[in-house]
């Protein structure tokens, strides 16, 4: 039901080749793939022993690019564009959880202050993992 849920939100496909933990990258940029066969871009924020912290874009892709210009990536709120992925800036997600999201790496990025924003509210509320 979970994979469910984030194929309705954020249009990826959960699929079930795993990644292991240790190869996921703080200021990683990746995609992952959506049900439709193209490629979302998400950037990992925060690696912790539980999970990651994702930060998801609205660009599409029709096929896993080489490189991203980060200059364009933006997020979609409540008034996206009806087949435009929702974008989020804090996302907990569970290692057992992303480990099925099949995201592969694209480039190394950082990550600033404003990008921690929400991963900084989560750690204050104690909060959890999807």
């Amino acid at each position: 039901m979970l994979k469910r849920l984030f194929a309705v939100l954020f249009g990826s496909a959960v699929a079930t080749s795993p990644v292991a933990a240790g190869q996921w990258l703080e200021g990683g940029l990746y995609v992952t793939p959506q049900e439709n066969g193209r490629f979302v871009p998400l950037k990992i924020l925060k690696v912790d022993d539980h999970g990651v912290h994702i930060r998801i874009y609205s660009n599409v892709y029709p096929a896993p690019p080489s490189h991203i210009d980060e200059s364009t990536l933006y997020m979609a709120g409540v008034d996206k564009r009806e087949e435009e992925p929702l974008g989020m800036g804090h996302l907990p997600v569970s290692n057992q959880s992303f480990s099925g999201w099949e995201a592969t790496f694209v480039q190394q990025s950082s990550v600033n202050t404003e990008e921690l924003e929400g991963y900084q509210m989560w750690l204050e509320a104690e909060g959890g993992y999807f």
